[in-house]
């Protein structure tokens, strides 16, 4: 009955609602759509918030560890400038390390100190004082990787670690040793309290859902707030961190900390050409939450929307008329209120983003390594940051209202001033560097950059300073450039300095047309100097060298010094070519006067190589080449004279090179023979001796006497080798005349004084030698020259007198042509005196020659001394030689020099004296 009286629904109804519930069930779904969608775009919103946050902190905090690292790096290089210089000695000895590494030690802060290392691992001091010697650092990675030099001498970063002695967390910055020619001195290491980093970062946080960790890039955790102790030397490596690092250098990503088990959003940055990285986390759970609590309140006013339209319909469905009015009413409620949600939305979210740029810029001027200053438009001081305080000594309240240029020292006048005015004026900004004074009135050097602020009509509001302190950056850089362009001996230029001037004057001469001289000066005797009164005095001596030469010249020439004993002289701009030779005069006359050095008096000369340009070459190299060939001319001439290059010269080196290369192949070829000339007893006629002297079988010239080669086997170096040679096959040979003659047959054998002056004096193997040969010591006569007895007396006697201690007899060759004195030939124990042929020579009754030989003669055996005359050419200076009672001679009336076997057939068939 019920159903039977219900109102039929008409088709038109049954449409409309048909089409008004699917209007509704679209509606209610773009209404769920739309609110789930805003409140996503919110939630992206926040997570883009935090990562910016992140990204911020990264940068910030970046600029802090650069600031830090530089500060530390810019001390390791100084004191390893520093301790390149030392001589050798000093660098090992702790005390003087650690009087140098502390000498600044007050600049230091608690947060780091400088230990020196030595080659092999071990401590040798410390800036703090503490007694760190002989602690082994061997095993650190910083020590390995400066003693491989994998990192070519670039700062080192170590990976962090507790003190061995400090007990503290620390990572270590460390720098390489070297002397200028390479070799490895040892390690300056800056351990770096960690500490001071973690108080940054905790000062840096305003939330404490912020974590802020550095990493070094072994993976390990340098610090890390929170959770510090917790974190330090942790391993990283296998986190996602170095996932993402592994493909960029920085970036974002979210995951949980392996620290403390959060979810946090992750910002990361290699810091460049350093192997650090800082990581700044922001925990999302806030983004979280925010999105539950969103969805639920969307829920919510989406059911109580459902309810409204399903009511609506309901209404629309009774009041057809209605219906439009009603829904266009909804319609704009419902759209007014979604543009406010939206306005309050992004209003708030302004708001956080304004305050936290607020606090970042609060944090980055308080907390940031470089001084910060801000001043009005009238340049008025409103306020510096911390850093500003410590550079000057002011705190902010003493500066606030005064104006900046107040702060400049007396070294800028108002000229530069008006400049920088100008300039900020024109263009908004001024960089460049400055004096200013501190409030205890030191002066200290900054790098200033300016910026000006505007206001909204584009005037000038505000006047931002930023300056850093690089006095000691540029001391630093000033004593590098010394170093590597000065000698630091005597301040002359160096070599690379000398070279730059002389391609500078070589190309004023080009525009000048006036030409050049390059003058080479080489000292002469300058290593005896060294070797008797030491080094200390031979340094001291190349001052007064250098002064003297400087004073030689004019103020427009160049005096350098290459090295060890050679200078060189630029005379610039020649009008006169009388100069040169004026110069090169008044330079032998200074370098021939004795020089005073305390309570020693040093006697020397010069050898001096001139060459002209563009006359004698066209180019710096060969200028040099001729110069140097000048100057060997001039010592092969007598020294302490100057000579021209002539190109005859370059031929005569060419000569020479050609002569050093065929010796050494006739060394390894076995082309050196040994020929023996006799030595006759004159009272007997009996050949008793012989001396060995070598020649050279040349492939093509022939046999060479020894003055034609000698020489270059001197300079050359293989002097020493064939020395030894010589006596080996003299002491065989004198085993075979020992037995064909007598037991007391003796050879003699020469001597250079290049031996003696490289340590080639090999005579304890010389002596092994004999002992293997069963051969006695005294068979064997050591002849030196008088000049080489000289210069033992002066220099080191120990080296000749080890012969008389092995048995072996010294002969003095050439006697009367030197200085010698009877002194000498007691205190060296000579047992021959071998008269100097031009003696015997001059042999005529009643002559000069004749009475100098019988001086030496009768003052020979007055001292025990045997007498040898040598170069016995006639009759008539045999029998003289014999009358005035010599002992020994020799020469080609007795016999030329001949092979050892022609000398055993002589021996062997000796019945008679040889001259009878």
């Amino acid at each position: 009955m019920s159903s039977s009286n219900k109102k039929p629904r008409s088709p038109a109804y049954l449409r409309f609602r048909r089409r008004l519930i699917t209007g509704l069930f679209l509606m209610a779904s773009l209404a769920i759509a739309v609110v789930v969608s805003q409140f996503h775009a919110s939630y992206v919103e926040r997570k883009l918030a935090v990562r910016s946050q992140t990204e911020h902190y990264v940068k910030a905090m970046e600029a802090h560890v650069i600031y830090s690292i530089q500060s530390v790096d810019l001390s390791l290089i100084g004191f390893a400038n520093a301790i390149k210089v030392l001589p050798a000695r000093q660098s090992r000895s702790p005390d003087t390390m650690s009087d140098l590494l502390s000498s600044r030690g007050s600049n230091f802060n608690g947060d780091y100190w400088i230990s020196f290392i030595d080659p092999k691992g071990n401590a040798v001091a410390s800036s703090t004082g503490a007694n760190i010697l002989g602690t082994s650092y061997a095993d650190r990675d910083y020590f390995q990787a400066h003693v491989n030099n994998s990192i070519k001498g670039k700062l080192f970063i170590g990976e962090p670690a507790m003190g061995k002695n400090s007990k503290k967390r620390l990572f270590f910055l460390s720098r390489r040793v070297e002397t200028a020619k390479g070799e490895f001195l040892g390690v300056v290491v800056a351990p770096i309290n960690v500490d001071r980093y973690v108080k940054v970062f905790e000062n840096s946080r305003f939330t404490s859902d912020v974590s802020i960790t550095l990493v070094h890039g072994g993976g390990k955790v340098i610090a890390r707030v929170p959770n510090f102790e917790q974190a330090f030397a942790r391993d990283l490596g296998p986190t996602a961190l170095f996932d993402n690092v592994r493909n960029a250098s920085s970036g974002t990503y979210k995951t949980v900390s392996i620290i403390d088990g959060l979810t946090r959003i992750f910002s990361y940055r290699v810091i460049d050409e350093l192997p650090l990285i800082i990581v700044v986390g922001s925990n999302d759970s806030e983004s979280t939450r925010l999105l539950q609590q969103n969805y639920l309140t969307a829920g919510g006013g989406l059911a109580v929307l459902l309810l409204l339209m399903a009511g609506a319909g309901h209404f629309f469905l009774r009041t057809y008329s209605k219906q439009e009015e009603r829904e266009h009413r909804y319609r704009t409620l419902y759209n007014a209120s979604r543009e406010m949600e939206q306005q309050l939305l992004a209003n708030e979210e302004e708001r956080k983003k304004n305050e936290e740029s607020m606090k970042l810029a609060t944090l980055l001027f308080q907390n940031s390594g470089e001084c910060m200053m801000v001043t009005d438009a009238a340049g008025q001081i409103l306020t510096v940051n911390p850093a500003f305080s410590v550079l000057s000594g002011y705190t902010e309240k003493e500066l606030v209202g005064h104006r900046a240029y107040e702060l400049a020292s007396g070294r800028n006048d108002q000229e530069f001033f008006d400049r920088i005015f100008e300039c900020v004026t024109r263009s908004g900004h001024w960089k460049g560097e400055l004096w200013q004074r501190s409030k205890h009135g030191e002066e200290y050097l900054v790098s200033m950059v300016i910026n000006t602020v505007y206001d909204e009509q584009a005037n000038p509001f505000r006047y931002v300073a930023l300056l850093s302190d690089i006095t000691k950056k540029k001391a630093s850089e000033e004593l590098i450039w010394r170093q590597a362009n000065f000698d630091a001996l005597t301040g002359l230029p160096n070599r690379r300095m000398f070279h730059e001037h002389l391609r500078q004057e070589m190309k004023k001469t080009d525009r000048s047309h006036l030409p050049m001289a390059l003058v080479f000066v080489d000292l002469d005797y300058f290593k005896e100097i060294n070797d008797t009164l030491g080094h200390d005095k031979g340094d001291l001596l190349l001052k007064e060298v250098a002064a003297r030469l400087s004073s030689c010249v004019r103020s427009t020439d160049t005096v350098a010094r290459l090295g060890g004993d050679e200078f060189t002289v630029i005379l610039s701009e020649l009008r006169n070519a009388s100069d040169v030779v004026r110069t090169a005069q008044e330079i032998l006359k200074k370098m021939s006067t004795p020089f005073d050095l305390g309570e020693n008096v040093a006697q020397i000369s010069s050898s001096i190589g001139i060459t002209l340009y563009p006359e004698d070459a066209a180019d710096a190299e060969t200028l040099i080449k001729n110069a140097d060939q000048a100057m060997y001319a001039a010592k092969q001439q007598g020294r302490n004279r100057f000579n021209y290059f002539a190109p005859f010269m370059q031929e005569a080196t060419h000569v020479r090179m050609n002569l050093v290369s065929e010796l050494r192949e006739a060394v390894a070829r076995d082309q050196l023979r040994i020929l023996y000339q006799p030595i006759i007893a004159l009272a007997s006629g009996a050949i008793v001796k012989a001396e060995a002297l070598v020649r050279w079988q040349h492939p093509v010239r022939g046999l060479l006497n020894p003055a034609e080669f000698i020489t270059v086997a001197e300079s050359s170096g293989m002097i020493i080798g064939i020395g030894d040679w010589v006596f080996r096959q003299a002491a065989r040979e004198a085993q075979k005349l020992q037995a064909i003659s007598t037991p007391a047959f003796q050879v003699s054998v020469n001597k250079s004084a290049w031996q003696f002056r490289d340590d080639g004096s090999n005579y304890q193997e010389w002596l092994d030698f004999l002992q293997e040969l069963q051969l006695n010591p005294n068979s064997i006569i050591i002849e030196v020259t008088e000049n080489l007895l000289l210069e033992t007396a002066s220099n080191n006697s120990d080296r000749t007198l080890a012969f008389q201690h092995a048995h072996m007899q010294i002969s003095l060759d050439d006697f009367g042509s030197g200085h010698c004195s009877i002194a000498f030939l007691k205190r060296f124990d000579v047992d021959y005196l071998k008269i100097d042929p031009v003696f015997v020579s001059n042999l005529i009754e009643g002559g000069d020659g004749l009475l100098i030989c019988e001086a030496i003669i009768a003052m020979a055996h007055k001292l025990g001394i045997k007498v040898i005359a040598e170069g016995i050419e006639t009759p008539q200076q045999l029998a003289i030689l014999t009358a005035a009672g010599c002992d020994f001679g020799q020469g080609y009336l007795l016999s030329k020099p001949i092979s050892g076997e022609e000398l055993e057939k002589q021996l062997q068939k000796q019945c008679a004296p040889v001259y009878k």
